[in-house]
């Protein structure tokens, strides 16, 4: 997944958010002020800088930043991008108690999570398993839009 993929899968799963039962207030991104927190793989949105020439190559503090020679000896650092595109929309509200802070997301991670945590079953936990298990496969974008769609319709039944 790109970012620009991330802020179409965003607006998407924003409406369902609403309809899921989730009262966080939903905004814009700005430009590199909102965090993102997933995991972005595709290189050509990772953040370019230039690096010392006395940078080993490899990776550097626990696989966060790459060290790369390019040609004619130049070396740069390569990282995942922590911030989404401007324009993403993010859900965010004020957690805690003594200290409450700000915690945000984009809607697409929101709404992966709420899709995630129903169709886990949590009790294989404590059989000889040892960890959880999908009571159905969310392996694709679809699969996780069409299980969202199942939930948004059984809760308009429940509530009618």
């Amino acid at each position: 997944m790109n970012l620009r993929i991330l802020k179409k899968l965003s607006k998407r799963a924003a409406p369902y958010l609403a309809a899921l039962g989730d009262r966080r207030e939903q905004f814009r991104a700005e430009q590199g002020e909102n965090y993102h927190g997933l995991i972005i793989r595709d290189r050509t949105d990772w953040e370019r800088s230039w690096c010392h020439p006395s940078h080993h190559i490899g990776w550097h503090r626990e696989g966060e930043m790459y060290c790369v020679e390019a040609r004619k000896g130049y070396r740069y650092m390569v990282r995942m991008p922590s911030h989404p595109l401007k324009g993403t929309i993010m859900v965010g509200a004020m957690e805690g108690y003594y200290e409450p802070e700000w915690d945000e997301e984009t809607a697409y991670g929101a709404l992966r999570t709420i899709v995630i945590d129903r169709f886990t079953c949590w009790e294989a936990i404590f059989a000889e398993d040892d960890r959880p298990c999908m009571t159905r496969d969310l392996s694709t974008v679809s699969k996780l839009f069409a299980a969202a769609d199942e939930m948004v319709a059984y809760s308009r039944r429940q509530a009618a």
